[in-house]
C-alpha cells in the first residue's frame, strides 16, 4: 500500500512538472509569435543578423558598418563575372562599401565561395539582370480616408516579397487617390516595384506632386 502511495505521489509530480513545461514553452512561442506580428521585419533582421554571425566565425568581417546583403537568385545570368563564377542560387551577397569589401557565402553548406574587393560595375550590373535581389525598403502611404489600408497592403507585399522592409507607414498629403501608386525612389527596383503593384493591383509610376519623398527604395501610396 505504501508502495503505491509513493508510486501516484511520483506521477502526480511528474504530470505536474509536464504541464508546468507546457505552459512555460506554450508562452515563450505565443511571446515570439506576437513580436513578429508586432514586427515583421524581425524575419529579415534576424536572417541578416544569423547570416553575418555564421560568416564572422569563417572571416573577420569590418565593425564599424552595417553591409547590403543580397541573394543570388539566377546563377546563370552571374556566368560571365568573375566574382560569381561558382555562384549557386540561394549563395548570399554581403558588399561592405566602406570597407570596399564582398563575400559570397552558402548557408547550406557554412562556406565562403569568394572573397574580393568591391566592384561596384559587377554588382550593379547582377542586380540590374535581376540574378541577385537584396531587401527593398519600402514606404506606404494611405491615399484614402480609410483606415488600415497600409496594413492590409503589407500583408499582401510580405506574401508575394517575403523580403521587403516595411519602414514606414502613414497618410499620404491627399486622400483621393482612385489607383495604388508604386514609386520606384532610386531607379533600381523597377522588377520588385512592379511586382509589388502586380500584388496591390496598382501601377508603376512617379512620385505624385505634393508628396514627401521617404528614405526608402519603393514608395507605395495605397488606394481603395
Amino acid at each position: 500500500m505504501e508502495g503505491k502511495r509513493k508510486l501516484k505521489t511520483y506521477l502526480i509530480i511528474v504530470a505536474a512538472v509536464i504541464f508546468i513545461g507546457a505552459i512555460i514553452s506554450g508562452g515563450y512561442f505565443y511571446w515570439r509569435y506576437q513580436k513578429v506580428i508586432k514586427d515583421p521585419n524581425i524575419i529579415t533582421k534576424q536572417e541578416t543578423a544569423w547570416v553575418l554571425e555564421r560568416v564572422n566565425k569563417l572571416i573577420d568581417l569590418p565593425q564599424d558598418e552595417t553591409p547590403n546583403m543580397a541573394t543570388v537568385l539566377d546563377k546563370d545570368k552571374l556566368k560571365d563575372q568573375e566574382f560569381f563564377k561558382k555562384a549557386e542560387n540561394g549563395d548570399k551577397l554581403i558588399v561592405y562599401m566602406k570597407a570596399k569589401l564582398a563575400v559570397l557565402y552558402r548557408p547550406n553548406t557554412n562556406k565562403i565561395i569568394a572573397v574580393a574587393p568591391v566592384n561596384t560595375d559587377e554588382t550593379q550590373k547582377a542586380a540590374d539582370s535581376g540574378a541577385i535581389t537584396t531587401n527593398p525598403k519600402v514606404a506606404l502611404y494611405n491615399g484614402t480616408a480609410t483606415a488600415g489600408l497600409t496594413n492590409t497592403a503589407e500583408t499582401k507585399i510580405k506574401d508575394k516579397l517575403p523580403n521587403v522592409e516595411i519602414t514606414l507607414k502613414e497618410n499620404a498629403k491627399k486622400n483621393d487617390y482612385s489607383k495604388t501608386v508604386v514609386v520606384d525612389l532610386k531607379g533600381n527596383m523597377g522588377d520588385q516595384a512592379k511586382s509589388i503593384a502586380d500584388a496591390l493591383g496598382g501601377e508603376v509610376g512617379t512620385l505624385p506632386d505634393g508628396e514627401n519623398k521617404p528614405e526608402a527604395d519603393i514608395l507605395v501610396i495605397v488606394a481603395k
